[in-house]
């Protein structure tokens, strides 16, 4: 069989993803701030292409083909390869210099992040490190469209993806944080405490987490407010809505009139870990990686 060039570059990729990640042809216009015209042909010449549909299309939306669910599932991984090229394009051949996107997840942001990456900068100056926080679901999806380099984020059995690679960096007791002048000696009950907790569309993985640790020591937690951001539940546990429950570990970035500590009737320890492309990597990405897997690595 004889294969002919394709005529297809990266644009072709990036209209067909945000078709698919747009759900239609005029929203991936509007986040592309593309003509609609121009996507539809680039979509319909990527079809020609590749000689199969990409998407069924109906006046009033689009599916996916499976052919097509293939297809995307590879071109984000070469977009993905293809971003951190280019940001990896001005490193030294030993990976030395570059530019590194890490996103992390509230329950990462302990003292294990912030002196890694202080001690890792100090040995290698050059490397400029940007910094995110977001949802452990939205660091999975950003990392598969290359917009971030490293995620750290809660070790959960439902945030897996065969193109993203996971390694147990660090292990944090979950604690209740509460106002600076609570007594520490009192015993907190989280059957009859309120408690203000992440909403679970933004906190999914950890309100799983939760949920089976009250399962496990037969807790019916009385959650009284829910909030999406965490600077949110911090204020709320000051303003005495309630108290929450976060790593221990997080106590270093609290707000200086909240404290966190462990209580004895709830005894439960969350994993933290690193997350990356299979696909995407780089010298620098694999120097940061050993880095920190030699400094903190649990097993």
């Amino acid at each position: 069989m004889v294969y002919r060039l394709s005529r297809l570059d990266i644009r072709h990729l990036r209209y067909a993803l945000a078709v698919a990640d747009a759900g239609g042809f005029r929203a991936a216009s509007e986040i592309l701030n593309v003509a609609q015209p121009a996507i539809s042909k680039a979509v319909r010449d990527t079809e020609e292409d590749l000689g199969f549909k990409i998407f069924e299309r109906n006046t009033k939306s689009i599916s996916i083909t499976e052919n097509g669910r293939i297809f995307l599932d590879d071109a984000r991984q070469t977009v993905a390869q293809f971003e951190r090229t280019i940001r990896s394009s001005r490193q030294s051949e030993s990976g030395k210099m570059g530019h590194i996107i890490i996103g992390y997840s509230a329950l990462a942001n302990s003292n294990e992040l912030t002196k890694g990456i202080e001690e890792f900068q100090a040995v290698y100056p050059n490397v400029q490190i940007e910094m995110h926080i977001m949802s452990t679901d939205s660091m999975m999806r950003n990392l598969k469209k290359g917009n971030i380099d490293i995620g750290f984020q809660l070790e959960h059995e439902t945030v897996r993806d065969k193109a993203i690679k996971q390694k147990t960096i660090w292990r944090s007791a979950v604690g209740i944080v509460e106002p600076l002048e609570a007594n520490s000696a009192i015993e907190i009950d989280l059957n009859t405490t309120p408690l203000v907790l992440g909403v679970r569309d933004n906190w999914r993985p950890y309100r799983l987490f939760l949920d089976a640790a009250f399962k496990e020591h037969q807790i019916h937690p009385n959650v009284l407010d829910e909030a999406w951001d965490i600077h949110v539940i911090f204020q709320r546990v000051l303003n005495g809505r309630g108290l929450t429950l976060l790593p221990v570990g997080i106590e270093p970035s609290l707000p200086r009139s909240l404290k966190v500590r462990t209580i004895n009737s709830f005894q439960a320890t969350v994993d933290i870990n690193m997350a990356w492309s299979h696909a995407a990597d780089t010298a620098l990405l694999r120097l940061f990686r050993s880095y920190y897997i030699d400094r903190f690595n649990i097993a």
